[in-house]
């Protein structure tokens, strides 16, 4: 395998391994938002309060 082949093959790997950790990455925000959302209080249900979810793709 050439220098450049193999350099293309860890420039893959990287891209794919980078994508999995941010879906990752992302799974454990949404777990951790889910939990807080769980935990509020009353008081928090207010107008002025509110969840943004935001979804990464």
């Amino acid at each position: 395998m050439s220098p450049e082949e193999e350099e293309e093959r860890i420039k893959r790997a990287a891209q794919r391994a980078g994508y999995h950790l941010v879906k990752a990455a992302s799974e454990v925000l949404a777990a951790i938002g889910a939990a807080l959302e769980e935990l509020r209080g009353p008081d928090e249900d207010e107008a002025g309060s509110s969840v943004e979810h935001i979804d990464i793709e």
